[in-house]
């Protein structure tokens, strides 16, 4: 086939296609033989139905299949003409006659040229997952916590931090101007709450510590503007306040945290504190390197991008944020496109698209593929999220064109988790 490029615009070609008559003749026998193959008309044997019949018949569908079968084969000018096409756009002046051969201009994104920076600007802080012995002993207070126990109190005794109490409260809120949800603020009996610094109503921990049952205290809470309920933020409010009972902290002592916790000693409980930080601090210190390689690397690369391919991946992003500006916009396509969600997903769009083509130029750079192993790890995976069969889900991949692209992500992942040993060394 003859073809000629022309480019027009950032990533954007058209590819000018010739096929000659002996390439596109086949093409059309074979749609014939099939249409004469299976029509049935009254009179008329099946497969001797006359052409002239079927045509004024079908004619309209014979064409279609032509049309689409013809262009498939001049797409086929993407491997002679060596372009790897990002994404389609448009099919312009397809022609095609039986003797005659066909025609078209396709236009098409193409794949950006990627220029990988030196490496050495993606290096990222190591990762370092140590545990301290400082560490440790704050986590061994926390699990001591947890496994203290709770008596009740007598009249002697007074209240103190991380004591259970229950307190009788009354305010200078009116009740009936407020939201149910504010309503619980403004008078109660017997609530329960713990002595600790966000200890429901505002500097409530201060003004018990060291009270004893049935004594009374004035309050004036001070909400933060951030308040979570609209009716007392940045309010100031008058309380008087009643301990009318009270569970005080027990402290637990090494016998019974072994036994909240099952372990034979404390030496295997410290070690188990120490492996858990450990795994946790792992976790994190991957998670963090990992966002500074990613932040690395998107600072490192600038070329230009398939604008369609960005475009979808912008749409993609605008249907998954919670503030559902598609729904917000669906009647004013333009308001949409001048929105800050939209602008903003652009943004993390062309990053993420850029961030992907530069991890599979250096794939390829290095032959790193995925194996099969790894792809059906994958697939696997991403079934069972979505509580579907995995040949199901391979079929709807296929349906959707989505394929491709989950297979391109996956490698993504693996040249992230390739390159973090690499480059985490600062």
């Amino acid at each position: 086939m003859k073809h000629e490029i022309q480019k027009a615009g950032t990533c954007r070609i058209k590819l000018a296609v010739e096929a000659s008559a002996a390439e596109i003749d086949p093409i059309y026998k074979q749609v014939q033989g099939i249409f004469a193959a299976k029509v049935q008309m009254p009179g008329f044997r099946r497969g001797k139905v006359p052409w002239a019949r079927i045509e004024a018949v079908y004619g309209k569908d014979i064409q279609d299949e032509i049309n689409h079968r013809v262009l498939r084969k001049l797409m086929e000018a993407r491997e002679e003409a060596k372009v790897k096409m990002a994404a389609l756009i448009d099919i312009e002046a397809l022609k095609s006659a039986q003797g005659e051969g066909a025609s078209a201009t396709i236009v098409m994104d193409v794949e950006p040229e990627v220029k990988l920076p030196d490496l050495k600007k993606w290096q990222v802080k190591k990762m370092d997952a140590e545990v301290t012995e400082a560490e440790v002993a704050d986590r061994m207070k926390e699990v001591r916590r947890l496994a203290a126990s709770f008596r009740e109190a007598t009249a002697d005794d007074m209240a103190t931090a991380e004591d259970l109490v229950a307190i009788d409260f009354t305010s200078d809120l009116d009740a009936t101007s407020l939201s149910d949800a504010a309503k619980p603020y403004a008078a109660n009996t017997e609530y329960w709450v713990q002595l600790r610094e966000d200890a429901f109503l505002p500097g409530l921990s201060e003004v018990l510590l060291g009270k004893k049952l049935g004594e009374q205290v004035a309050l004036t809470s001070k909400y933060a503007k951030e308040f979570k309920i609209a009716d007392l933020a940045g309010k100031k409010v008058k309380y008087s306040v009643t301990l009318k009972a009270m569970r005080k902290l027990t402290p637990a002592d090494d016998a019974a945290v072994l036994a909240r916790f099952g372990k034979k000693d404390m030496a295997e409980l410290t070690a188990s504190i120490t492996d858990n930080l450990k795994l946790g601090k792992r976790y994190s210190e991957e998670q963090r390197a990992t966002n500074d390689l990613i932040e690395a690397i998107d600072k490192s690369v600038k070329f230009d991008l398939p604008e369609r391919v960005v475009e979808e991946r912008t749409y993609d992003m605008l249907a998954m944020d919670p503030a559902k500006p598609l729904e917000q916009f669906k009647e004013d396509a333009a308001a949409l496109r001048k929105s800050d969600a939209y602008k903003a997903a652009v943004d993390r769009a062309s990053k993420t698209v850029r961030r992907e083509y530069t991890l599979l130029a250096l794939a390829a750079e290095r032959k790193i593929t995925l194996s099969a192993d790894e792809v059906e790890g994958a697939l696997t995976r991403l079934a069972q999220a979505h509580n579907m069969k995995k040949p199901d889900l391979i079929r709807r991949l296929r349906e959707n064109g989505r394929l491709d692209d989950f297979l391109r992500a996956e490698l993504v992942s693996k040249m992230v988790s390739t390159l973090l040993p690499e480059c985490a060394v600062l």
